[in-house]
């Protein structure tokens, strides 16, 4: 009995340890390695790791090192939510589904120097879905900002294994593409977070599959418009020739019905027949 009841309250220490809310504290700086996330190379260098904690989640501004001459870092902001916390907690973090959001307006809210240009294809990374739109500003920089919403991750016997995921992301830059752009999105990594390996089947929506838009022979699908090349002075066409004058019509010269073809008219003296010569 006595080894029942120690293992019972070591079962009741073990489910209070992962049912315990996190820790609140305000913002703090922490170190580069700590960030949630693994960026490729092509987001940039980690500048820095702002760390926020609240009662049922954890939130993270990562800035990032930048080319572009528009206002403000690149970054990428992530919430993890614990898995047992919800929004109503005090104090706790509120989690908004994207259905519920009018995200074309936070992206042009978020990036007002740009005219931002909300996607119309559908999009997948390594956890899902996601959502962007692109714009230009007016020193030429091409902006992408993303969002995206990971679901809360299921135990087989129903409950919460992990709670939902949020990124943002904001990425300028005067060199890359709409397509590099996309890679960042495509190639990142959640630290703690094992889905990458998971099987998936063999269709839009799967879970661990990359949806890009366009490609093949048909090339990427871009949100804006291509920058047109300046245009190269044209040649000075040829001054037209003159049209050469009409020919004038031929003169019509008068014509003497010759006598074999004038009528016929008897001679009075009996003789033979006279032909009518009309004077000319």
């Amino acid at each position: 009995m006595g080894a029942f009841s120690a293992l019972a309250a070591a079962g009741l220490l073990s489910a209070c340890a992962t049912t315990a809310p996190l820790e609140s504290y305000s913002p703090k700086a922490v170190v580069p390695t700590e960030a949630m996330l693994a960026l490729s190379p092509g987001a940039g260098a980690i500048l820095g790791v702002v760390q926020t904690g609240y009662v049922n989640a954890t939130e993270q501004k990562i800035s990032l090192d930048t080319r572009a001459k528009s206002p403000g870092t690149n970054y990428f902001t992530i919430q993890m939510f614990e898995a047992v916390a919800h929004s109503a907690t005090p104090g706790g973090l509120q989690d908004v589904p994207l259905a519920n959001m009018d995200l074309g307006g936070e992206a042009r809210g978020t990036v007002n120097f740009a005219d931002m240009k909300l996607s119309p294809y559908f999009v997948q990374n390594q956890y899902g879905p996601f959502g962007y739109s692109m714009g230009r500003t007016a020193t030429a920089d091409l902006c992408m900002y993303a969002w995206q919403r990971i679901a809360p991750e299921r135990k087989p016997g129903g409950g919460v294994a992990r709670g939902a995921i949020n990124l943002r992301a904001l990425i300028c830059d005067q060199t890359k593409t709409e397509q590099e752009l996309l890679d960042i999105m495509f190639q990142l990594r959640i630290k703690g977070v094992a889905g990458v390996a998971r099987p998936a089947p063999e269709d839009i929506g799967a879970y661990g599959k990359v949806i890009s838009p366009g490609g093949g022979v048909y090339g990427p699908a871009n949100v804006l418009p291509p920058i047109a090349p300046p245009a190269r002075p044209r040649a000075s066409a040829p001054a037209a020739a003159a049209p050469a004058p009409a020919p004038a019509p031929a003169a019509q010269e008068d014509t003497i019905p010759s006598p074999s073809s004038s009528p016929l008219i008897p001679s009075p003296d009996g003789g033979g027949d006279v032909p009518i010569v009309p004077t000319p």
